[in-house]
Parts: structure tokens; C-alpha cells; sequence
């Protein structure tokens, strides 16, 4: 039963993304994914990563080839193999790409817990992640390689420390490093983890932890330098700017966006009077949690019980390092506003590790499975909620 509802809600989700860009105009594609496209095109046609300078970013002259160096070579690089296999045109190689994601996704959850699978995989249902799997950004590949990486960590520190244990987490972290340059965050993880276990006196767990750490360093730096050596800039473009928005500015931008994180189904961008549909779906929202809190107030030994996730403690680190990064860089860094996008990894970290917590403890009453159904069928009615309403109801209203 778990695997059938698992199953159904993939092609859910599946289904809900295609609609979705076979309806908008756009195909849920921006700038960054024509540039993505027109790197893997390049590939397909043997120039390497020689594209067109698109902004202008390193010629001036959008007309000229440039190296594709702005964002890291990952993401094309999987578009042109998804196209490649598939012989789809590049646009929906993009789109099955993502669908691939989820895919993995679905799977990593059905391993780490097969009874509540579906639960875990319901939160592709909220607005922040659904959205992000529909457009050809890079972020729905990362997302699937923090939490790997999360729960590699968590597979660490549970004692599963086999030689395959840390050649996956040296992998994954050089995967998340090529699809996004902010993966970089995995070295503090891994920095601090590796100093945790010295603590502990566990040396043999930290000193693998360090090779790790040092062979991903020199990974990085190499994969940096050769940036700087082709195009002058380790990351391919100037990225300090004397002139940015103040601290405050930046702290104000950062907790509204978070806030808005908050609207699960329907996003409010605090920007005048939400409309009756956004109050519908807070309405909603607030029971939801209201008796999800109830029902874990009822468990006993509740603390006991969540001390002992640390996979979720895993994904949360994983989270709150990822959002000091993203900050940090945003401070000196003028690349677009801290919003819903940039804060997908962070959102979706956070969703995992908190429907984890509730699906990991033991059902000592009848009112924590209800909640454990309550969290799936609250993810449904979001993606639900998400698909293309008037579209629909046009087509349903027609004679």
C-alpha cells in the first residue's frame, strides 16, 4: 500500500509539472536557463562549453563565444546526457531531467523510511519546491544532492563508516560543488564535523573525514583556477560590488523571504492585501500544524525520540549552513534578491527534517498516525492547489 501511494504520488507530481509548462507561456524557462540550454547545446555540438556571451558578461559583445564558466558546467552537463538518451529536444530534456530528480528523490525517501515514504515525498506538493522542479534552474539537481549529502552524514555518524560510506560523500559533495559554486558549503560541514570527532576522540572517523575534506579543497581550487586561468575570475564574473544594500538592508530582504517561506501552498510576497485564496490556504495551514503539534504532545518521551533523528539534525544543519552562505555572499555579492528560489535548498532541507521528525517516531497512539496522513493529504491539496486553476476550469466549463 505505502509503495502504491508512493508511486501514484509520483506520477502526480510528474504530471502536475508537465501541465504546468505545457501551459505557461514561457515553459517555466528564465535568462539562466536559456544560458544552461545554450551551454549543453554546445556540448551536444562538440564546442565544449564555448557558447554565446548572452549578458555580455566577459566580451560585452553578445554576439561573441565566451567560456561557460558564470555557473558551474553540472547542470548543462546532465541536460545534454538526459538529452542525449533520450533524443527529446534540449527544452524538455530539462523538464525530464527534473522529473528524473524526483525520481531519486522518491527513492532515497522509500530507503529511508518505506512505511512513510509517501509522507516524506508528499513536501514536492509545497509551492516553493513544485515551482522549482517546473522551471530549467539548477536548483532541483542540488536539492537532491543535499539531501544525499545530509543523510550520508547522518549514515556517518550512525556508525555505517564503510570506504564506500566516504567516497559517496566525497562524490556527492563534488556533484553538489559542479551543479551550484555555493555547494562549497558542504566544506564547513564537513570542516566542522571533522573537528566534532577529533573531540569525541574518534580519530579514525575524523582523520577520513579530513582526507575527504582535503581532497574536495583541491577538487575545488583546481576547479576555480582553471576558472580564473580562462576567464580572469574564479567563478567566471566580477562578483564583488562596492556598492550593495546595507546590513539592514540585507537582514530586512532575508526575513521576509523567509516569512514568506511560511506560506507553504500559496506564496505571499508581503506585497499589499493577500488575496481570498492566500487567507484560504493560511486557514488551512493553521489546523494543519495545530493538530500535528497536539498529536506530538500526546507521544511520550517526545524529546527522547526526536534527540535520537539525526538524520533530520543532519538536514537542518545542512539548511542553516547553506543560509549563512547564501547570506554571507549576498552581503558583497549583488546576484539576484534573497527569494523563494535561492531559498529552495534551505525550504526543502527544512520540510524534510521536520515531516521526518513526525514519521520517525513511534506510533504509540492513534493521534500521531492520524497526523502522519494529515501532513500527506495537506502536501496534496497544495500541489493541488498549484496546478494551472483557470486553465482547468476553462476546460472544464467548455460546452
Amino acid at each position: 500500500m505505502a509503495d502504491a501511494l508512493l508511486l501514484l504520488l509520483y506520477a502526480a507530481v510528474c504530471a502536475a509539472i508537465l501541465l504546468r509548462v505545457s501551459i505557461e507561456s514561457t515553459g517555466y524557462t528564465s535568462p539562466d536557463s536559456e544560458y544552461y540550454m545554450e551551454a549543453a547545446r554546445s556540448l551536444r555540438e562538440g564546442e565544449q562549453f564555448y557558447i554565446h556571451d548572452l549578458y555580455g558578461l566577459h566580451t560585452g559583445d553578445a554576439s561573441a563565444k565566451a567560456y561557460f564558466t558564470a555557473w558551474p558546467v553540472g547542470y548543462p552537463t546532465l541536460i545534454y546526457m538526459a538529452s542525449w538518451l533520450s533524443r527529446l529536444d534540449l527544452f524538455w530534456a530539462s523538464k525530464l531531467l527534473n522529473l528524473l530528480f524526483i525520481g531519486f528523490g522518491f527513492l532515497l525517501m522509500r530507503h529511508i523510511n518505506r512505511q512513510y515514504a509517501f509522507v516524506l515525498a508528499s513536501i514536492y506538493g509545497a509551492f516553493s519546491i513544485i515551482e522549482m522542479y517546473s522551471y530549467t534552474w539548477s536548483e532541483g539537481v542540488f536539492i537532491y544532492g543535499c539531501l544525499c549529502f545530509a543523510y550520508l552524514m547522518a549514515t556517518i555518524y550512525n556508525g555505517k563508516q564503510s570506504k564506500t560510506a566516504f567516497i559517496l560523500l566525497l562524490g556527492i559533495s563534488a556533484f553538489i560543488f559542479v551543479v551550484r559554486y555555493i555547494g562549497i558549503f558542504t566544506v564547513g560541514f564537513l570542516a566542522l564535523a571533522t573537528v566534532y570527532y577529533w573531540l569525541r576522540r574518534e580519530h579514525a572517523t575524523s582523520n577520513k573525514l579530513l582526507l575527504v575534506l582535503l581532497i574536495l579543497c583541491i577538487f575545488i581550487g583546481a576547479y576555480l583556477g582553471r576558472n580564473y586561468y580562462l576567464i580572469g575570475h574564479p567563478t567566471g564574473i566580477a562578483r564583488i560590488h562596492t556598492e550593495m544594500e546595507s546590513i539592514g538592508e540585507i537582514a530586512a530582504m532575508t526575513i521576509k523571504s523567509l516569512a514568506g517561506e511560511f506560506f507553504l501552498i500559496r506564496r505571499y510576497y508581503f506585497t499589499g492585501t493577500p488575496d481570498l485564496l492566500t487567507w484560504a490556504t493560511i486557514a488551512l495551514q493553521l489546523p494543519v500544524l495545530f493538530i500535528i503539534g497536539r498529536a506530538l504532545r500526546s507521544q511520550g518521551s517526545l524529546i527522547k525520540e526526536l534527540r535520537k533523528n539525526t538524520l533530520s539534525h543532519s538536514c537542518l544543519l545542512a539548511a542553516l549552513l547553506y543560509l549563512a552562505l547564501l547570506v554571507f555572499l549576498r552581503s558583497f555579492s549583488q546576484f539576484d534578491p534573497i527569494n523563494y528560489r535561492l531559498l529552495s535548498p534551505f525550504t526543502f532541507l527544512v520540510l524534510f527534517a521536520a515531516v521526518h521528525y513526525v514519521v520517525a517516531l513511534p506510533e504509540k497512539s492513534k493521534a500521531l498516525v492520524r497526523a502522519k496522513v494529515l501532513i500527506f493529504c495537506f502536501f496534496v491539496i497544495s500541489l493541488l492547489l498549484n496546478l494551472p486553476k483557470e486553465y482547468l476550469l476553462g476546460k472544464l466549463l467548455q460546452p
